[in-house]
């Protein structure tokens, strides 16, 4: 359902997290209002008989029209809500800009509402189809379009005559689903479930959803991908740490036997193929007292690192050693559930780039428990390259995993054990690190026994090209086939009409060949999902990073979200995103998903969710991590990016780099690629961050030569088009096209910059934020009579307790309602015109509710506003003009003045601050002074180098000694020399 990252934990004290002064902007669930100020999304009915396809272009496409989707997942519970207010919940999704909901977890079995609640789950329960289908019919009344998830959390049961059903591990989680795409009797429940939903007559809309052109597109599984399972161990045993039971290992086993019988015959002739390029393995070994002999030196070789509670001690015990006499004991007498928080390495081993390792030890432990070993940096950036996820019992277990260094690291490299989730104790033996062999066909292994085996996805390292290729080849087609059987049985039996993806979040250019048969591109991204330390979707322990994406080096999800999973000729949709509350910089989700998605010319955006809860639709508090329908940060920002995005007005990438791969590529990734996601495509993904990048083809005969692409882009990163810049050291993403332009992250830096129609000229603190500003008409946002500016910040509701030790609020969620921390900024706005006036909108948009203000020129075209939401309690202010203003006097038409000049401060007189403005037609030194009547300096404003723009300088006299009277100020640069006069009244 959704993706986890990784990220190292930053602890902070969780009273600093709430804050006293906000204000409540509730924006109501049922509101359906049209208004004035806010972008208009009428109602377009849905044809009667025709459907989403796909173009020429690889677009979405209705009555030959191209169509972008802004949507949102309607999740579980929040899938059937009551008749009664089934209607008002579509308006009000149609009014902030949604046109598409995707149903997710309606085969939920955990409880609650869902279309499989019998004994077994092989029919429909009526009433939650009746509830869902009405749903659906008020959407269609609204012009929303539906996309149906087929497989998502379906847990088949004995019932539906699953063999072993109870010892299945959870279907619900994305490890255990992998089953579902090569068990011949799953295969078969899924297709009678689908031909159940889609072929049912809904009674409100008088057509089946194969006839119905609400439908816009199928997905057939939900994050489901055998490659993904393989590359993080998962396709063996529970009992060896994987996923499976035994009748799924040994089917797997069984057809991948087959596979290889098919392909060579006779086992001379596996040999022959998979035994070329061996070598022996390497007898180096790295690791400094592996068996604990030596006494005096145990505690220089190995240490164990704590993260306060955290406690432990290590130890050389004699009682029941793997091997010799001694083995390392480690006692935890204190856990944090947190595994890395206690860690026994040694950190003084050597990796070369390229080169590959193989690690072995003996472990046990007092009571079965589950740790990671990993090998990886011991300093930052903290490279991880590979590691293993290892099931202990009481008894000895010789462990081995292999990996491939992508960087060389000499001396500071440390293997680490990590058994901080749990009290008690731990024995390690044996220890070794080695360089690592290349194994072929093993000597008992042979085509007639049936006995090939399946090698782990961390062990290719340590085997021979040609078997790597065809472990890699048999999942991808395994996988691949599934698709193209489900994909055609819901076309040419069922009768689907509309485009269908196989599945999502997927790990690279192998993984995703087997879904490129789609009829389109689907993906999913989190920013700061929560993370679950013991109980997996636990309600009370869990935390988060709590840290802001725009300050994230490697540039958050942006990068792997959009670098190659496009494919050229196919549409592409991100069909679950967030930044999870609560998140205290949430307000940058949609400004980065907008302006990504537009740049990359995506077809659709699904925020995951709009609500799983069906009955608190009124309610005004935000009560789980992705429910957005209560948060007014989200709500608020969708009508301007909504707007943006399905009108495209920013621009396409102008560069589009194609990627092609061969067969042989891609088989051969678990060699070069081990456990590092980021480059399970063969390049950097910061391309993204310029340029679109779309892979072209997988089965091309010509590889791309990697190193010929475009020189990778470094921060502050810009696209291609200069409307995107992401500047990850200043905390900053701005996207300025002619119609909309927007700001996220820490605004203050934002001070003097132009972006697009406007500048900050000041920001009251150094918080965080997002703004929008979009016209309301089909002119320049300079030009526009109506335009919105969106100013957000954090959200949270009344009574939320931090927990002090973590990011976590475990179950203390709070109450209503909800508050918004005010933000106070000070902006030119570049609009031509005589004067323009503010008008704050209340939370349905409306205006004259609270007092508008009339706003004067500063200069010509440029209007000083600020814009304090201490004073208006509002997120949205829109704005209109009067007049024609001069459209021709000062700036050229990339905004960059054509002559110098010196405006007259204001306010003017003043007391206690004052704004100065000023133009620059060229580059070059610019001194700015204030002087008293005598001729005295009294304060130096600027005195730097400077580049072409208008400017603004804040001077203030609150803390000086300065007195009333008048005073002068002088601009010098280039040229050009100019003084004006100016009062302090005090």
């Amino acid at each position: 359902m959704k993706k986890c990252f990784f990220f190292l934990l930053f602890v902070t004290t969780g009273s600093a997290q709430n804050f006293s002064n906000g204000f409540n902007f509730n924006l109501a669930w049922n509101d359906s209002t049209s208004q004035k100020f806010l972008p208009q999304f009428p109602i377009i009915p849905i044809p009667q008989n025709s459907f989403v396809t796909v173009d020429v272009d690889g677009n979405f496409n209705l009555s030959s029209k191209k169509i972008k989707f802004w949507g949102v997942n309607s999740v579980a519970d929040g899938a059937f809500p009551d008749k009664n207010i089934a209607g008002a919940i579509a308006g009000r999704m149609r009014k902030v800009g949604i046109n598409l909901v995707r149903f997710h977890h309606i085969d939920n079995g955990w409880g609650g509402y869902s279309l499989l609640k019998g004994v077994d789950t092989r029919s429909l329960y009526s009433a939650n189809l009746d509830l869902l289908e009405y749903y659906i019919s008020k959407l269609k009344e609204n012009g929303i379009f539906i996309n149906m998830n087929l497989n998502v959390s379906r847990r088949f049961t004995v019932f539906d005559g699953v063999i072993d059903a109870d010892s299945i591990f959870n279907y619900g989680t994305e490890f255990a689903k992998g089953i579902t795409l090569f068990d011949p009797y799953l295969i078969m429940l899924q297709k009678e479930y689908a031909q159940q939903l889609l072929t049912h007559v809904n009674p409100y809309t008088g057509k089946a959803l194969v006839n119905d052109p609400v439908m816009a597109m199928v997905e057939t599984n939900n994050e489901n991908s055998l490659y993904r399972f393989w590359m993080s161990n998962q396709l063996k045993p529970i009992t060896s740490g994987g996923k499976l039971i035994y009748r799924h290992v040994r089917m797997l086993d069984s057809l991948f036997n087959k596979f290889i019988a098919d392909k060579y015959k006779t086992t001379a002739n596996l040999q022959s193929a998979w035994n070329q390029g061996t070598v022996q393995a390497g007898k180096n070994d790295q690791i400094k007292n592996g068996g604990f002999e030596q006494v005096s030196s145990f505690n220089s070789d190995w240490e164990l690192e704590l993260h306060s509670p955290a406690a432990g001690t290590t130890s050389q015990d004699v009682s029941n050693p793997y091997a010799g006499n001694l083995s390392a004991k480690v006692s935890i007498t204190n856990s944090t559930g947190t595994d890395w928080h206690i860690q026994f390495k040694q950190k003084t081993l050597t990796v070369y780039k390229d080169s590959a390792y193989t690690i072995t030890f003996a472990a046990r432990a007092d009571a079965p428990k589950q740790i990671s070993v990993s090998m990886m940096n011991d300093y930052s950036p903290w490279n991880w390259y590979g590691g293993i996820v290892i099931n202990l019992t009481t008894s000895w277990k010789v462990f081995s995993f292999n990996i491939k260094a992508l960087k060389t690291n000499i001396g500071h490299t440390r293997l680490t054990f990590n058994p901080g989730k749990y009290t008690g104790a731990f024995w390690f033996d044996n220890v070794s690190v080695t360089s690592a062999g290349v194994s072929g066909l093993n000597k008992d292994e042979s085509i007639e026994l049936q006995n090939i085996r399946r090698i782990d996805y961390t062990d290719c390292v340590s085997y021979s090209d040609q078997r790597v290729k065809d472990i890699s080849e048999f999942y991808i087609k395994l996988q691949r086939d599934y698709f193209v059987d489900m994909i055609n049985y819901l076309h040419n039996t069922l009768g689907v009409k509309v485009p269908i993806v196989g599945t999502n979040w997927t790990v690279g250019a192998a993984d995703n060949a087997s879904i490129s048969g789609s009829d389109y591109i689907d993906n999913h991204a989190y920013w700061d999902h929560p993370q679950f330390p013991n109980n997996p979707w636990s309600q009370t322990d869990w935390l988060i990073n709590n840290q802001p994406m725009v300050k994230d080096s490697y540039g958050g999800t942006m990068p792997d979200l959009f670098a190659g999973v496009p494919m050229v000729g196919k549409p592409y949709t991100i069909s679950e995103y967030n930044h999870a509350f609560p998140n205290r910089y949430q307000s940058e989700a949609l400004l980065f998903l907008t302006g990504y998605s537009s740049f990359h010319g995506a077809d659709g955006i699904m925020m995951f969710d709009y609500s799983g809860d069906r009955k608190n639709w009124n309610s005004d508090w935000v009560n789980g991590y992705f429910d957005i329908h209560r948060n007014s940060i989200y709500m608020s920002l969708f009508p301007s990016c909504a707007f943006t995005f399905r009108n495209s007005l920013i621009d396409k990438s102008k560069n589009m780099i194609k990627i092609n791969y061969t067969p042989e590529a891609l088989y051969l990734f678990p060699k070069s690629v081990v456990n590092d996601w980021h480059a399970a495509t063969g390049y950097d993904h910061h391309l993204a961050l310029r340029n679109a990048v779309r892979t072209e083809s997988y089965t091309s005969s010509n590889q791309t030569n990697f190193n010929s692409l475009p020189s990778i882009p470094t921060n502050p990163y810009k696209t291609d088009t200069d409307q995107i810049t992401y500047n990850t050291s200043e905390g900053i993403l701005t996207v300025a096209s002619d119609k909309f332009n927007g700001a996220a992250g820490f605004l203050s830096s934002l001070k003097n910059t132009r972006v697009g129609d406007f500048v900050v000229i000041d920001f009251s603190t150094s918080d965080f934020g997002s703004m929008t500003w979009i016209s309301l008409t089909n002119e320049k946002l300079s030009q526009s009579k109506k335009s919105l500016i969106t100013l957000a910040s954090k959200l949270q509701n009344s009574g939320m307790i931090w927990n002090s030790y973590n990011n976590s609020l475990n179950n203390n969620w709070g109450r209503n309602p909800t508050s918004i921390y005010p933000l106070n900024i000070k902006l030119d706005l570049n609009i031509y015109a005589d004067s323009i006036k503010i008008y704050p909108l209340d939370s349905k948009g409306i205006e004259n509710i609270i007092p508008a203000f009339i706003v004067k020129p500063s200069t010509k075209n440029h209007f000083m506003v600020e814009l304090d939401q201490n004073n208006y309690k509002t997120l949205w202010f829109g704005v209109e003009k009067y007049g024609v203003g001069d459209p021709t006097s000062v700036e050229n038409e990339n905004g960059i003045p054509t002559e110098f000049k010196l405006e007259q401060n204001y306010p003017n007189p003043f007391n206690p601050g004052t704004v100065i403005s000023y133009q620059l037609a060229a580059s070059g030194h610019v001194s700015l002074k204030i002087y008293d009547i005598l001729g005295r300096e009294v304060a130096t404003l600027v005195d730097e180098i400077k580049h072409p723009g208008v400017y603004h300088s804040t001077f203030s006299t609150l803390h000086s000694a300065l007195t009333t009277g008048v005073y002068f100020y002088i601009l010098k640069t280039n040229n050009y020399l100019s003084t004006k006069k100016m009062m302090i009244l005090k």
